[in-house]
């Protein structure tokens, strides 16, 4: 026993001796009835939990570029009125009903209308509503940012380099041909008779 009363235990041998007394003190200061063992268990047991939780694709509403995860909700103004929807699983339900974001704006104000402007969108978490349109403009200005691959940099790299040389190459043939046209129009076969200079001696 040391001097605040309690067993010296060791560390498991994975676990840095600071990091087992820091765990001891905070189960002590707690007043948690785990041994730091238990704890550790736990720990790892929540860890593995959270990490299969995390790997499970979320579920929601792709539309065309933009994912809507479960639990959006979606609403349009017409004729001074909102009309709600929401993503539940991975379907647009609207009026009970799923429906994609264009069937929900023919149903509410007729053909004619384009759902990326008219539809508002609140995701989860957010506290904004904004507008469908816009949200598809910022995502498409985040993946234009993107850097390309090392594999898709080479081959942007070699077409622009095969391009290079197909145009110095049509310029060589055509500064040759141009050479070519000058010099044979020189040769005394294409000379004028009266053209010719004469010799001065």
């Amino acid at each position: 026993m040391n001097a605040s009363g309690t067993r010296n235990i060791p560390p498991p041998p994975i676990l840095p001796a600071i990091v087992y007394d820091e765990l001891r003190s905070y189960l002590r200061e707690s007043g948690s009835t785990l041994s730091p063992s238990e704890a550790l268990i736990k720990a790892v047991q929540c860890w593995i939990a959270k990490g299969r939780a995390d790997a499970i694709p979320a579920r929601g509403y792709q539309w065309k570029q933009l994912f809507l995860p479960e639990g959006t909700r979606l609403r349009m103004r017409f004729n001074e009125r909102w009309y709600a929807a929401a993503i539940v699983g991975d379907n647009l339900v609207y009026n009970g009903k799923p429906v994609s974001p264009n069937q929900m704006v023919v149903k509410v104000a007729g053909d004619g209308r384009n759902a990326w402007n008219e539809i508002w969108v609140l995701l989860p978490g957010h506290k904004q509503w904004a507008n469908a349109a816009l949200l598809r403009a910022q995502l498409m200005k985040q993946t234009a940012k993107v850097p390309p691959t090392a594999a898709e940099a080479m081959s942007i790299a070699a077409k622009a380099m095969s391009d290079a040389l197909s145009t110095a190459l049509t310029l060589v043939a055509h500064a040759n041909d141009q050479a070519k046209n000058t010099l044979e129009r020189r040769l005394p076969k294409y000379r004028r008779a009266w053209d010719q200079l004469e010799d001065v001696e």
